[in-house]
């Protein structure tokens, strides 16, 4: 799957950014704001975040952090952690001037916190970003069925009986149109079936905890991404 773009979110130190990076992972992500689906000690300080993005020697460094602020404040914090993109705390869509202030610095944005239900309508998925201009967006990043543990079996095998539920063909075709990096319940049985199965997604993403404060809020466990990525590289 050399042509899939992994992204993993919620690193917390230097030696996790490299290690994963040497697996394979693309895009480092770093939490500067607490994130409200999680119970764990994943948030990094600006200098941490920097340490972090000045150890990467081929991934890019993404900043989840909050963007509804002023434009100077957000290039400062960028300026600060070196990061090449940043990612909203939540789905919230950054004001004009601060996409229009990231862009002029070529900062991309990454659009996270989209979550595809197991009877959502595909034309609805990414309705909320149809009205906005100059999105400024370098991927989407969307977690797929998280309601359910075992989001990838449900997706094959029973999503199809049901011709209204979420189906692989409209995530793969979702893909066509924007680039995504998908969230699924990836295990190291079974990432090589999901990217074979999706070649229109641009990536896979991962995101890191150690509880959730909801019981869909998806996640992996440091070691199980570790694992994850090894079986990804084959």
């Amino acid at each position: 799957m050399t042509n899939k773009l992994i992204k993993v979110d919620r690193v917390r130190s230097v030696a996790e950014a490299t290690d994963l990076e040497a697996l394979g992972a693309d895009l480092i992500g770093v939490s500067l704001t607490a994130d409200p689906r999680f119970h764990d000690d994943r948030t990094v300080t600006v200098e941490q975040a920097a340490a972090i993005g000045e150890a990467l020697r081929r991934a890019t460094l993404v900043t989840a952090m909050e963007l509804a602020k002023d434009p100077d404040r957000v290039l400062r914090t960028v300026a600060a952690t070196g990061a090449g993109m940043v990612q909203p705390i939540t789905e919230a869509i950054p004001p004009p001037e601060v996409r229009r202030a990231l862009s002029d610095t070529g900062v991309g944005i990454v659009y996270g916190g989209i979550e595809i239900a197991h009877d959502d309508d595909p034309g609805w998925v990414f309705s909320a970003y149809a009205g906005e201009p100059d999105l400024n967006a370098a991927l989407f990043h969307a977690d797929v069925l998280p309601e359910y543990r075992d989001s990838w079996v449900f997706l094959r095998d029973r999503a199809p009986e049901y011709g209204q539920e979420f189906q692989i063909a409209d995530l793969d075709e979702l893909g066509r149109e924007r680039p995504i990096a998908v969230g699924l319940d990836f295990t190291a049985d079974n990432v090589r079936e999901i990217v074979a199965a999706l070649p229109s997604v641009r990536g896979i993403a991962l995101t890191l905890a150690g509880q959730g404060r909801r019981s869909d809020a998806r996640f992996h466990r440091y070691a199980d991404a570790v694992r994850v990525l090894q079986a990804a590289r084959g």
